[in-house]
């Protein structure tokens, strides 16, 4: 089924920019059929009008405007085109104002994306755990529908839209879909249509194997999962094990403590499950003192790790590199103690071990939401009043492709203060390396893994996103709701978790489908 969201609908301010974020909770086809005529704007060049959508989500600021996914097409070896309709049931003209557009995060990369484009729609490659963007020409137009001023559908009628991205390897037959404000689309199947074309503007056609394009833009994405000693980080092909040097070294020391042999113990059982035959190891430091003691400080760290390492890994013809970094090479922000703590570290990188298997009987399906009320006073990071008669209800976790998993979970606020829904989920997460106003403070716990949002490598994570929007979305009343979403990796042997959401508590048994 689809998760609606209830939530008025909004208009967006005519300058703002929303990227995509929150990643689906399971996607579903459309019982529905596309209404009216598509609406005098750029078709898709190739996808029937009349065609069945092979999956649908609706927008989240008004749940009778959603959007098709037709097709995803692998016209070269090179190019996947995503073909999709934006349907609008409602009695009114719907705005999509900018959200539609991508923008590049942090501003410092001097990266620029179209903004009179739907470039802001992505694909999410969960085999290598890559986020790709958009083509553009040379001259940064985006090889996608454009538009002047804002796209709008009439009431009972449909627009035909087209994005062409970069293709992932030969090897992967199914990408996600990640609309802008709207819970994106997960496992849809890439079909071969060699020599396929698009329509960008004006009744253009665009043969984009034969079109002159930028640097395509494909982002890692990184799956986190914390534990007492450290972060294991996913990066598809590689696994990323960053342990604390407060747990493995004393205070500006390189020797390792009796503690730090039992953490080792459990990263060179990891390796010694990899395929590959290469480990690096990274000290780091935070920007505390200077790097002229920092750097050799985390090289001595670095080789002290190895030399463990060597002992404890039973696997022969492994290469080991370690290399200090000082404080250079940060994931946090270095403005507060949690933020310090975190780039304090030794990271032992190696290619990830195969994946346990799902299990061979998944958990019964279940609609059931665990309820929380607000708690006593808002969590940190929270400004203004807090409503104490605001709720939220939590849905199953469900689960995807490649151990990938969706959660929703609908914001409901019975309380006359207004509920900042764009500050409210986000918790610490933008001192633990996320960027922007999202819901990256939403966590899984099983066992003593807590399982964080997933982020690309520009820090954004892969769930709601709230950057730019209207307060008429991004703020609650009273008696207004709205249903957010956000995507996971987890362990396949995890049938339940507890979800911890900012403000609100624990929900606990939560069950995964």
């Amino acid at each position: 089924m689809c998760w609606k969201v209830v939530t008025p609908a909004a208009l967006f301010r005519p300058t703002a920019v929303l990227i995509a974020a929150g990643l689906a909770v399971s996607a579903c086809a459309s019982d529905d059929k596309p209404s009216g005529k598509p609406s005098g704007s750029p078709s898709s060049g190739g996808a029937p009008a009349n065609s069945t959508p092979l999956q649908s989500q609706v927008m989240m600021q008004n749940s009778k405007v959603r959007v098709d996914l037709m097709a995803l097409e692998r016209v070269s070896d090179k190019i996947v085109i995503a073909r999709m309709r934006a349907v609008n049931q409602d009695g009114g003209p719907f705005d999509f104002g900018s959200t539609l557009s991508g923008f590049v995060q942090p501003p410092a990369e001097g990266m620029k994306a179209d903004p009179n484009a739907v470039s802001g729609i992505t694909l999410f490659d969960p085999v290598n755990s890559r986020r790709h963007f958009p083509l553009a020409e040379t001259g940064g137009k985006c090889l996608c529908t454009r538009y002047t001023g804002f796209l709008t559908v009439q009431a009972g009628q449909s627009i035909e839209l087209a994005a062409a991205f970069p293709a992932p390897p030969a090897s992967v037959s199914k990408l996600g879909v990640v609309f802008p404000n709207a819970a994106p689309l997960l496992d849809v199947p890439v079909t071969n249509r060699p020599g396929g074309t698009l329509e960008v503007e004006g009744g253009q056609q665009m043969d984009p194997a034969k079109t002159p394009t930028a640097a395509p833009r494909v982002l890692p994405v990184a799956a986190l999962t914390e534990n007492a000693t450290g972060v294991e980080e996913d990066l598809g092909a590689d696994l990323k094990v960053r342990v604390s040097s407060d747990v493995l070294f004393a205070l500006n020391k390189a020797d390792l403590t009796p503690r730090a042999q039992e953490i080792l113990k459990e990263v060179a059982a990891k390796i010694d499950q990899s395929p590959g035959k290469t480990v690096t190891v990274d000290g780091h430091t935070d920007n505390s003192g200077n790097d002229a003691i920092n750097e050799p400080l985390s090289e001595r760290r670095a080789q002290s790790v190895q030399g463990a390492l060597q002992k404890l890994v039973t696997r022969t013809g492994i290469t080991y590199q370690a290399k200090g970094h000082g404080s250079t090479q940060p994931v946090a922000s270095n403005d507060s103690e949690r933020g310090r703590a975190l780039n304090r570290r030794v990271s032992v990188s190696f290619a990830r071990p195969r994946p346990a298997a799902p299990p061979s009987a998944p958990a019964p399906s279940s609609t059931a939401k665990v309820s929380l009320r607000a708690q006593g006073g808002p969590p940190p990071g929270y400004a203004g009043a807090w409503p104490r008669n605001a709720k939220v209800e939590v849905g199953p976790l469900r689960r995807a492709g490649e151990g990938y998993a969706t959660l929703s979970w609908t914001a409901i606020n019975d309380d006359p203060t207004k509920l900042q829904v764009d500050a409210v989920f986000n918790g610490l997460a933008l001192s633990e390396g996320y960027y922007g106003a999202g819901v990256n403070g939403v966590a899984l716990e099983s066992g003593k893994a807590r399982y964080r949002v997933l982020r690309d490598g520009q820090g954004q994570g892969l769930g709601s996103y709230f950057t730019a929007m209207n307060p008429q979305v991004s703020e609650l009343t009273q008696g207004e709701s709205i249903t957010l979403t956000a995507m996971y990796k987890i362990s396949a042997d995890v049938r339940s978790v507890t979800v911890d959401v900012p403000g609100f508590g624990k929900a606990q048994n939560v069950p995964v489908q």
